[in-house]
């Protein structure tokens, strides 16, 4: 079966890049026609391919099961326009409301507590400093979703190009070379599956697949670009302790907290007391934590969770300062920035006007606030010069990035209130392997020391942290077989051209974190992934109509 273009994933980048191609096409071409231009006849055919069809509205870290007690890092205002624009409409309000009723967990029944009143108020900017479940953007692409395939049965008859959209079960291991324009897909076990959709009134879950029964061994499409979520972290454990039911390795694409709390659950049917343990301290423990605290007051649960990394450096809490008045930039000023026109002196800038808000009263988080909204980070960057930029990628982004991680403040609030009770115990170490003796999980840790400790546990939760491009291996196929077809990676990603699109591997794209300098701007991950998938769809759309 042939296409135009396959995503490969679904969620935002598998979504909106169709969304923009298709649009972008539309476009062009009543263009065409109004100035009674010759079109030339065509049908554009799109392909959707994700190994869990669920995913395809939300991919993983939106999807409506797989993020379910997860909250956006950064407030609303924060957040893409055309989204809040839709957030904010009366029934969409409502929506929100029910959904934490009914999938929010004792998380969700507190979140309505505090916020209940400010969600329908006229209060626009207190709305504004709100967290949403992540899980509400799966809601908002699935709608969007839905009106794509409205809109490509609408398209009118007089204009000579066709379009369709197919969707597909099934997990990419490779991209091959092919003839005429088209490269092979090749999947895991030798085949995918067609599905089927249906849209239903479910307000959250409106569209649903199934499996035809027709398999197919592989496919070929003009364009692919890929967005399979976020990479699992490095694998620690043996083979053996891979097949322990209570070993979770890639912590959100299994099912997150939803996942974690099953455990827990069985776990205390049986014990007395639960030892967890989490490899990692950044954003996957503290995602967790909130729904992990309520559940444990509320149902007495006996629990000890020991948490570890090499310096327990954290995440920050998002939360501007109380009774003051906006936070103005000194170092970062706009008379300044004309200065600023290395990697080093914009990372040394951040730092130092980061000091300068703490010396005045205020917090870190008020003065990168004030960082983002004026888009302080693109107007130097884009003075840098080339080899600067490159610098800037490929070092100091990570250093920017390590001082500027902000995250729901409620999450830091469990981690203090769990660590007050003495639940949490934080380790400053390295885990060195995860195994099992006697039926047991056991965590093998060094500490800055060198000294060894072993941990007996019930539970093990690797988040320590997804791995670099440049270092995945086999853990990720299809990322094996780009780099094996020549692919450049380093552990920053694969270098991209400015349209993502693989520099030694034509009109293949990688909009997403898997490519170096996706999102140097520090900008919130949903609007970087739009808008780099928004660039692919307009370069795609120029492929598609050209050939």
């Amino acid at each position: 079966m042939y296409f135009s273009h396959i995503s490969i994933g679904g969620g935002i980048t598998g979504l909106e890049t169709i969304i923009s191609v298709f649009n972008k096409i539309k476009k062009d071409t009543q263009k065409l026609k109004k100035a009674k231009k010759r079109i030339k006849p065509k049908k554009i055919t799109f392909a959707i391919v994700d190994k869990n069809p669920e995913n395809i509205p939300g991919g993983v870290a939106y999807g409506f099961s797989l993020s379910r007690y997860g909250y956006f890092n950064n407030p609303i205002r924060l957040s893409p326009t055309q989204f809040t624009t839709w957030l904010f409409k009366k029934n969409n309000k409502k929506k929100l409301e029910n959904y934490l009723k009914k999938y929010g967990g004792h998380t969700g029944k507190e979140w309505l507590k505090k916020n209940k009143n400010i969600l329908f108020s006229s209060n626009r900017e207190k709305q504004k400093e709100m967290y949403i479940p992540r899980a509400f953007l799966n809601i908002w692409m699935e709608e969007r979703l839905i009106f794509l395939l409205s809109q490509i049965g609408k398209i009118d008859k007089k204009i000579p190009i066709r379009f369709e959209v197919k969707f597909f079960k099934g997990e990419v291991i490779a991209i091959k070379n092919s003839i005429k324009n088209h490269r092979k897909i090749l999947f895991k076990d030798g085949f995918c599956e067609e599905l089927n959709f249906k849209i239903s009134n479910n307000p959250f879950k409106k569209i649903t697949f199934n499996v035809k029964k027709k398999k197919l061994k592989s496919i070929f499409s003009i364009t692919q670009n890929i967005g399979i979520g976020l990479p699992p972290p490095k694998q620690l454990a043996t083979v053996k302790a891979q097949k322990n039911n209570c070993y979770i390795w890639d912590f959100y694409a299994q099912g997150s907290t939803s996942l974690l709390k099953e455990k827990i659950y069985f776990l205390n049917k049986r014990k007395k007391k639960i030892i967890a343990y989490f490899i990692g301290y950044k954003a996957g423990l503290l995602e967790s934590l909130p729904e992990l605290l309520q559940i444990i007051i509320k149902k007495k649960i006996n629990i000890k969770i020991i948490c570890s990394s090499k310096n327990l450096e954290s995440i920050q809490a998002a939360r501007l300062s109380l009774n003051k008045n906006k936070y103005k930039l000194k170092v970062l000023s706009k008379r300044n920035l004309n200065k600023i026109n290395t990697a080093k002196k914009l990372y040394l800038s951040i730092l130092k006007e980061f000091q300068i808000s703490i010396s005045n009263g205020y917090k870190k988080y008020d003065a990168w606030t004030q960082i983002l909204n004026k888009n302080i980070l693109n107007k130097c960057i884009k003075n840098f010069s080339l080899y600067q930029k490159n610098l800037y990628n490929d070092v100091y982004h990570n250093k920017v990035r390590n001082i500027t991680r902000f995250t729901y403040p409620e999450t830091i609030a469990a981690r203090e209130k769990l660590s007050k009770k003495e639940i949490l115990i934080t380790k400053k170490e390295s885990v060195k392997k995860v195994d099992v003796e006697k039926r047991k999980l056991v965590v093998v840790t060094k500490d800055e020391y060198h000294k060894s400790k072993k941990y007996i546990c019930d539970l093990v939760i690797n988040v320590s942290g997804p791995l670099d491009a440049g270092k995945i291996k086999n853990e990720i196929p299809i990322v094996k077989s780009l780099k094996q077809n020549g692919s450049i990676a380093n552990d920053k990603g694969f270098v991209v051209s400015k349209n993502f699109e693989l520099t030694s591997l034509k009109n293949i794209y990688i909009p997403g974190i898997l490519a170096r300098g996706f999102n140097p701007e520090r900008k919130t991950i949903i609007q970087a992934i739009l808008g780099n998938s928004n660039i692919v769809g307009q370069s795609i759309a120029k492929t598609l109509i050209r050939i």
